[in-house]
C-alpha cells in the first residue's frame, strides 16, 4: 500500500480564459457592486493550465458538467466520457479503489494537481482518489491535458495531467443537501453551506460528506468520510484563501481480483482474507484504512494591472495501514522469540517454527513545500504573456510493519511494536519553469516553455555491493524539459495547432525496492508531438488531434509481481504510442445534443524481452519479441452522450463507452487479455425551482448503470513461471457490476 500526503506551498497565477471544447458558454458573472470590487477566486487559474495559445491538447469541464455525473462514484468515473480514458474499479461499482488510464498510460504517469499543488504520492507517483471521497462536490472545474502538456508541479506527466480547481467565491449565502442511494447498499450524504460575502470581503464555505457502499464484489465495502473548509478574504487586488480538506477511508480489500476460472462460476468471489484459501471463512478485518489531510493557503496579489503573483504554502499529511491474515509464517520474521511445541501421537513433541499471524503494514507521509508563479502580460509587444513559476516540495515517508496477533509462539511482540521498519524515505523535488506566449503575426501565435527539475531521493533499497542486502541510498536526477507550440487562427472559432514537449521521469519506489541492484532502473524520457484542428464556437464544436509519443527507456511490465501482487517494471529502449483523437459536441436541435469521442491508436514496444522464473533451473527464462503491443493499451476507445429535453427542465440522456481488447502483459497473448466491452448508461434529471420557503432549486436525478447488463471486466493482471518443464500462467480479473442504479435528491437554498 502506498499513499500520498503533501505539505508545501504553491505559487499560482492569474491567467486568461481557456478555450472550452464541446461546452456551452459559462454562466455570466454575478452583476453586483460587491463582486466588481473584489478579485474573484474564479479569475485565479493555476499557472500549470493550458490555454488556446499553448498549442496543446486539453479539455475543460465546468462544475455543471461534473455535478451532472456525481452520484457518489469516484472522480475517474466522472471523466469517462472524455477522449482516450479507461476507468477501473476494484469493487466493481466505481466506489472505493478506482483508477484511470489515458492513452494507455496508468495513474502513476498522470500528473494530478489540486489548486496547483501536487497530489501524486511522491514515491509511488500514484493518486488514490479513495482518499478524497466526494471531491467532485467541491470542484469548480477540471482540466484534462492529454500528452505531456505545459510544465506542471509534482510527478512528470507521461500520459496526461489533471488540473483540479476547488470552488470559487460565491457572493450570496447558500446551503445544499444532497442524498444519493442505490444498488449494493450505496448511500451518499453531502451537506454544504456558505456565508456569501460578509462585509464585502470575507466568506466561509464548508462541505461534509459521508459515503458507504457494500461493493459488487463480495465484502468489498467502502466506508468514506470527507470534510472541506475554506475561508476567503478578497478585495480588488488581493485574494487570501485558507483551505482544509480531509478524507478518511476504510475499505475491505478487493485488489486480489478474481481467477479467470471463476469468471463464469462465481464472479463476485473475493479471495481477500483467505490467504489463498488457507483461512476459511475469510478474515473479517482484511481492510485498508487511511486518512489524508490537505492544508493550503493561497495568496494572490495583483502587483500592477499587468503583473500578478500567486503563492500557496501547503502541507499534505497522511497515515494508515492495511491489515491482513497470513498463514504459516516463519516466527523469526515477526520477532517471535521461541518455537512452539505440539504433542505428537504416540508420544513426544513436534517443534513448530511457523504460525498464523495478523499483521499491519503502515505508511505515514508528509509532503510540504511551496509552488509559485509570477505572470506579466503585454499589450504593445509580440510577447503577450510571460510566466515564471515552479515549486519546492519536501517529502518524508515512514514504512513499517507491526504484528497484532499470532496463533502460537513465545515472546510475541506487543501490539504497536514494529517488527520491521525501514529508515525514513526522503525526497526533495525542486522545479522552475519559464513560459511565454507570442503573437508572431495577426493569426499565428507561439508558445515556449522550459522547465528545470531536480530530484534528490533517499530510500532503502537493494545494495549492489552487499549481495542480497539492502541499504539507505541517495539517488539524484536533473531534468531539462523544453516545450514549444504554434497556433494558427483559420477563422472564427477555428484554429490549428502543433506542439512538441520533452518529459522526463524518475522511477518509482517499487521500481527500486523490488528490482535486483544489478538491474536498477533508469529514468524515462518522452518526446511528445501533437497536431490538431479545433472549432470552439457555435452550435457545432469539434476537435481532431493526432499524437505521437516516442519513449526512451520506458518502464513497462516485466511479467513479475512483488510480494503483495504489485507489478514490477523493466526499462525498454524503444517504444511509442500514436493515435487519432476525435471529439465533438453537436446541438442537433434546441432540445437534442450529441457529444461523441473516439480514439484510434497503436501502442508498440520494440525489442522487448519477457521473463519467467524457471523453478526447474532456478534461473530466469527469457523470450524476445521484435515488436509487440503495450499492455493495457486498447487500440480503440469511444464514448458518447446523447441528451434530450423531454419537457422543460426534464432531461433524459444515454451515455455509452466502448473499449477494445487490452492485453495484460506485453506478449499480446489473447488468453491473457481483457476482452472488448461496451457499456450503456441511462440518466434522467429534473430541475424544479419552487421559489418557496427560501428554496432555490430541487433536483431529482437517477442513473441506471450498465442498462444492457453487460458481463465485463475492465482491469486485471497476470503472472507466470516455469515448473516441470511447463510455462504456467495465472490470470486475474476485476468483474464489474451488471445493471445497477443510483438516485439522488438535491435541495438547494
Amino acid at each position: 500500500m502506498t499513499k500520498l500526503h503533501l505539505l508545501g506551498a504553491a505559487l499560482l497565477l492569474l491567467a486568461g480564459p481557456t478555450t472550452v471544447l464541446a461546452q456551452t458558454a459559462p454562466a455570466a458573472r454575478p452583476d453586483t457592486t460587491q463582486m466588481r470590487r473584489i478579485l474573484t477566486a474564479e479569475a485565479v487559474v493555476t499557472a500549470t493550465r493550458a490555454t488556446d495559445k499553448t498549442g496543446t491538447t486539453y479539455q475543460n469541464l465546468r462544475r455543471e458538467q461534473i455535478q451532472a455525473r456525481n452520484f457518489g462514484q469516484d472522480l475517474p468515473y466522472l471523466l469517462d466520457q472524455t477522449p482516450s480514458v479507461v476507468t477501473t474499479s476494484d469493487a466493481g461499482t466505481g466506489i472505493g479503489y478506482t483508477g484511470l488510464r489515458i492513452r494507455g498510460t496508468d495513474g502513476t504517469r498522470i500528473n494530478v494537481t489540486l489548486n496547483g499543488v501536487p497530489v501524486n504520492e511522491a514515491e509511488s507517483h500514484s493518486v488514490y482518489f479513495v482518499d478524497l471521497p466526494d471531491l467532485a462536490s467541491s470542484l469548480q472545474s477540471v482540466q484534462i491535458q492529454r500528452g505531456a502538456g505545459p510544465s506542471t508541479n509534482g510527478a512528470s506527466s507521461f500520459g496526461a495531467s489533471l488540473s483540479l480547481e476547488t470552488m470559487g467565491l460565491r457572493p450570496k449565502a447558500y446551503a445544499e443537501v444532497n442524498n444519493s442511494a442505490g444498488s449494493f447498499g450505496t448511500w451518499k450524504t453531502t451537506v454544504a453551506a456558505g456565508t456569501g460575502l460578509l462585509g464585502g470581503h470575507f466568506a466561509l464555505d464548508v462541505r461534509a460528506s459521508r459515503l458507504q457502499s457494500d461493493g459488487y464484489v463480495d465484502r468489498a465495502f467502502s466506508r468514506l468520510r470527507s470534510l472541506y473548509l475554506t475561508g476567503t478574504y478578497s478585495d480588488e487586488k488581493t485574494l487570501l484563501r485558507a483551505l482544509v480538506l480531509t478524507g478518511y477511508e476504510s475499505t475491505y480489500q478487493a485488489y486480489y481480483g478474481l481467477a479467470d476460472s471463476l469468471l463464469t462460476k462465481n464472479r463476485r468471489y473475493n479471495e481477500a482474507g483467505t490467504d489463498g484459501g488457507q483461512h476459511l471463512p475469510a478474515y473479517k478485518n482484511q481492510t485498508d484504512n487511511y486518512q489524508q489531510d490537505y492544508y493550503q493557503f493561497l495568496i494572490s496579489r495583483q502587483l500592477r494591472p499587468d503583473l500578478n503573483l500567486s503563492v500557496t504554502p501547503f502541507w499534505t499529511r497522511g497515515g494508515g495501514y492495511y491489515e491482513e491474515y497470513k498463514a504459516n509464517q516463519a516466527m523469526a520474521d515477526y520477532g517471535i522469540a521461541g518455537p512452539a511445541y505440539q504433542p505428537r501421537l504416540g508420544g513426544g513433541f513436534d517443534t513448530l517454527t511457523t504460525t498464523d499471524v495478523v499483521r499491519r503494514r503502515w505508511l505515514r507521509t508528509d509532503l510540504y513545500g511551496a509552488t509559485y508563479a509570477l505572470q506579466k502580460t503585454f499589450t504593445q509587444s509580440r510577447i503577450r504573456s510571460f510566466t515564471v513559476g515552479g515549486a519546492v516540495v519536501n517529502y518524508r515517508g515512514q514504512h513499517y510493519d507491526e504484528l497484532t496477533w499470532a496463533a502460537r509462539g513465545t515472546g510475541i511482540p506487543e501490539t504497536g511494536t514494529p517488527y520491521a521498519q525501514e529508515p525514513n524515505a526522503r525526497k526533495l523535488d525542486v522545479n522552475t519553469y519559464a513560459r511565454a506566449t507570442l503573437a508572431l503575426t495577426e493569426r499565428l501565435g507561439g508558445f515556449l516553455d522550459g522547465q528545470v527539475r531536480y530530484v534528490n531521493y533517499q530510500l532503502f533499497a537493494p545494495d549492489a555491493v552487499a549481495l542480497g542486502g539492502r541499504s539507505q541510498q541517495t539517488l539524484r536526477f536533473r531534468f531539462f524539459n523544453p516545450k514549444a507550440g504554434l497556433t494558427y487562427e483559420l477563422g472564427e472559432g477555428l484554429s490549428a495547432y502543433a506542439s512538441y514537449a520533452l518529459a522526463q521521469r524518475e522511477p518509482t519506489r517499487a521500481d527500486y525496492t523490488n528490482t535486483p541492484a544489478e538491474r536498477q532502473p533508469t529514468a524515462e524520457r518522452l518526446h511528445n508531438f501533437e497536431l490538431g484542428v479545433r472549432h470552439t464556437s457555435g452550435p457545432t464544436q469539434w476537435a481532431v488531434n493526432y499524437y505521437f509519443m516516442r519513449y526512451r527507456d520506458q518502464l513497462v511490465l516485466s511479467g513479475r509481481l512483488d510480494d503483495v501482487g504489485n507489478p514490477l517494471h523493466t526499462n525498454v529502449r524503444d517504444s511509442y504510442r500514436t493515435g487519432l483523437e476525435l471529439q465533438a459536441n453537436l446541438a442537433i436541435t434546441e432540445r437534442l445534443s450529441f457529444a461523441p469521442t473516439a480514439t484510434l491508436s497503436r501502442n508498440v514496444i520494440q525489442n522487448y524481452t519477457d521473463y519467467l522464473f524457471d523453478y526447474d533451473q532456478s534461473a530466469e527464462r527469457s523470450t524476445a519479441y521484435r515488436q509487440t503491443t503495450s499492455a493495457f493499451s486498447p487500440s480503440l476507445t469511444a464514448a458518447y452522450t446523447l441528451e434530450y429535453e423531454l419537457l422543460p427542465r426534464l432531461r433524459l440522456a444515454t451515455l455509452a463507452r466502448a473499449v477494445s481488447r487490452q492485453y495484460l502483459d506485453n506478449t499480446a497473448t489473447e488468453s491473457r487479455s481483457i476482452p472488448a466491452y461496451y457499456v450503456q448508461d441511462l440518466r434522467l434529471r429534473y430541475l424544479w425551482q419552487p421559489q418557496r420557503l427560501g428554496l432555490r432549486e430541487v433536483e431529482l436525478a437517477g442513473v441506471l448503470n450498465n442498462v444492457l447488463a453487460a458481463t465485463y471486466v475492465n482491469n486485471g493482471y497476470t503472472y507466470g513461471f516455469v515448473s516441470g518443464g511447463q510455462a504456467r500462467y495465472f490470470t486475474y480479473f476485476y468483474p464489474q457490476a451488471r445493471a445497477n442504479f443510483l438516485a439522488s435528491v438535491n435541495v438547494r437554498w
